[in-house]
């Protein structure tokens, strides 16, 4: 499988190498950036999330998070891709994206995950794509609305506390 995984009009998304992992803790030791995560991750951190959710996840499963490229510049923009989260459903795959704060209001994210949702559907051949979305987070809640075709709500533990806190559950399934 060559780097690219996915084109759209101005994104390709491909593997994440290392060399990508400096960048990418920048938004994940950014407190804007990690507003509605539990904190901001330590570099060790976000090599681990990203040897779970990128390096393994390629191997496991055929997918992961992808780093999310300018196709005409070719600049590193965040990452989006698909990962295996629990919901009230239990594992489902999941469209998750960040992006360096630089980037956000552009469209950058709906265009990253709507083809990521059509590559799990059409390509991966999954029967449903979600993505999980904190109330307050109304940034990501509007580039859900425009990639899923419903909401539900539901309680999933957060923390280290292990609370139960709402979250919404887009969805996109073959219905």
């Amino acid at each position: 499988m060559s780097l690219g995984i996915l084109r759209t009009d101005r994104l390709t998304l491909r593997k994440i190498t290392t060399a990508d992992l400096p960048f990418l803790h920048r938004i994940f030791g950014d407190a804007e950036c990690m507003r509605y995560y539990p904190g901001i991750k330590s570099f060790d951190e976000t090599a681990s999330w990203f040897q779970r959710l990128a390096f393994d996840s390629y191997a496991n499963h055929g997918f992961g998070l992808w780093a999310v490229t300018d196709r005409q510049s070719g600049a590193l923009l965040g990452d989006c891709g698909i990962t295996l989260q629990e919901t009230s459903a239990g594992l489902e795959p999941e469209i998750a994206y960040h992006l360096w704060r630089d980037h956000w209001g552009k469209g950058y994210a709906a265009e990253a995950a709507s083809a990521c949702r059509d590559h799990a559907l059409n390509t991966l051949g999954l029967a449903r794509i979600v993505s999980i979305v904190r109330p307050d987070n109304m940034r990501s809640q509007r580039v859900a609305e425009r990639v899923h075709r419903r909401r539900e709500t539901f309680f999933k533990a957060s923390g280290s506390d292990g609370r139960k806190v709402e979250f919404h559950l887009y969805i996109t399934d073959e219905a």
